[in-house]
């Protein structure tokens, strides 16, 4: 439209959003193009590919700015959120500063409590709830499209994945393509995404919601050695990204002898973020399929999941953290991460004071520097989902022998509880190796 046609309300708006933008900035604008079967990302007309990170943070919105100046630091150039909120522009202020994108995440409700909320929402029968759904979403996308750090939107969390069957899968599909079809009406200037685990929503995906732009698959360990084949099998054309990324996840690791699943050791943790962005991803985003990846997750939390897949741990650096800077800028860390030689657990005895666990961890750094040590552990069969994801801190104490300890684990506890052993070195970074004891309660 000419500068001369434009209404009054027109330039208000205008006006409006220039003045919501961070000073000295402009709209950017992602554009999708396909030549010859090949797909890639534009923005404002340069190549882009996503070397990304999910991102919640290492605290609060108060250190957005420190957090984004980090990854960018590490060769991360995109972020990926989950929802909006209040903190949302601060968080797109923050990444633009620092040059960085936003696959900005438009939050869905589930169909059943499970693993990603405990929500339960009917799309076959909730009319009013979907309308609200419906109106909040597009709210959101006009609030923030004009932000020049809006890379795409990315719509949903695992919906298909925890849908309770097949009818209310589809009747999430169709109310997916009416939301993209709208959200295409009120930005025209960055691609729609849906995001989903692995390939499970693919088939809805590709019979009900041709609208969407790209595919986002949450996919982890060896999984995406076979991804592309799955996809070529369902005769996906569309482009895709890797929307969350880390080691094998607990929900398909092969279980011990206490039946607790065997957690991945950090090194293996490190060389698959590596190895599949530099090795197993790179021929699909040179030919154009994949348009980028996101490791699972920039957070600070103390929790179960953080530390199996996470980047940080308060204000300590986990291994996946060097390894998102090698994948994406070449550099291995400085000095050699510390590395775990050996955790076993010889045994638990039942004592006046409580029950000690005789265990063995050894642990070097590379500089032959001494390391911290602590322990900690973790009940996966506890009631509530909040205690089934807390670690919570042990007594320990230096055993008889070179790298035996004695650590006080749970009394009450019935049932086997997880145990971590840590080793903190002086650069600030946290190595771990996780075992299991068998019901110490019952000693």
């Amino acid at each position: 439209m000419s500068r001369s046609r434009l209404s009054a309300g027109s330039v208000l708006v205008f006006l409006l959003n220039l003045l919501l933008l961070p000073p000295g900035t402009a709209e950017a604008r992602t554009a999708l193009l396909q030549a010859d079967g090949h797909w890639r990302l534009e923005v404002d007309g340069k190549p882009y590919v996503a070397k990304g990170v999910t991102f919640s943070g290492s605290s609060s919105s108060a250190a957005y700015d420190a957090d984004c100046a980090r990854l960018a630091s590490l060769g991360v150039n995109t972020l990926r959120t989950w929802g909006v909120g209040a903190e949302t522009r601060a968080l797109l202020d923050a990444a633009h500063k620092h040059g960085l994108k936003v696959l900005v995440g438009l939050w869905m409700r589930h169909g059943q409590p499970g693993a990603e909320d405990d929500d339960s929402f009917d799309y076959l029968t909730d009319t009013a709830g979907m309308k609200k759904q419906h109106a909040d979403t597009l709210e959101s996308v006009r609030r923030y499209k004009d932000h020049p750090a809006v890379l795409a939107w990315g719509l949903g969390n695992e919906v298909i994945l925890n849908s309770p069957n097949d009818a209310a899968k589809e009747a999430y599909a169709r109310f997916l393509e009416k939301v993209v079809q709208d959200i295409k009406k009120a930005d025209g200037d960055h691609p729609v995404v849906s995001v989903d685990a692995w390939v499970l929503a693919v088939p809805w995906w590709e019979k009900f919601v041709p609208s969407l732009d790209a595919y986002g698959l949450n996919v982890y360990g060896r999984g995406v050695d076979v991804l592309p084949g799955e996809l070529k099998k369902l005769g996906v054309t569309k482009p895709w990204l890797i929307t969350e990324f880390g080691a094998q996840g607990e929900w398909e690791a092969p279980k011990d002898a206490n039946g607790i699943p065997r957690e991945p050791d950090d090194r293996e943790k490190y060389a698959i973020i590596v190895d599949t962005w530099t090795r197993s991803l790179a021929p699909h985003v040179a030919d154009g399929r994949c348009l980028g990846l996101f490791v699972f997750n920039y957070s600070a939390t103390f929790d179960h999941t953080s530390l199996w897949l996470g980047m940080l741990s308060g204000k300590l650096l986990r291994p996946a953290y060097h390894a998102v800077r090698e994948a994406y800028s070449g550099h291995a860390p400085v000095t050699p991460l510390p590395e775990v030689k050996a955790f076993t657990v010889r045994g638990v005895s039942r004592e006046p004071g409580g029950a000690w666990a005789d265990v063995h961890f050894e642990a070097r750094d590379a500089l032959g520097r001494p390391l911290d040590v602590s322990f900690a552990y973790n009940f996966r069969g506890a009631a509530t989902r909040f205690e089934r994801g807390e670690v919570i801190r042990l007594k320990s104490s230096p055993g008889p022998t070179p790298d035996s300890w004695r650590v006080r684990v749970p009394s009450t506890v019935k049932g086997p509880i997880k145990l971590y052993a840590f080793a903190k070195d002086a650069s600030g970074t946290l190595v771990m190796a996780t075992n299991s004891v068998a019901a110490p309660a019952g000693r």
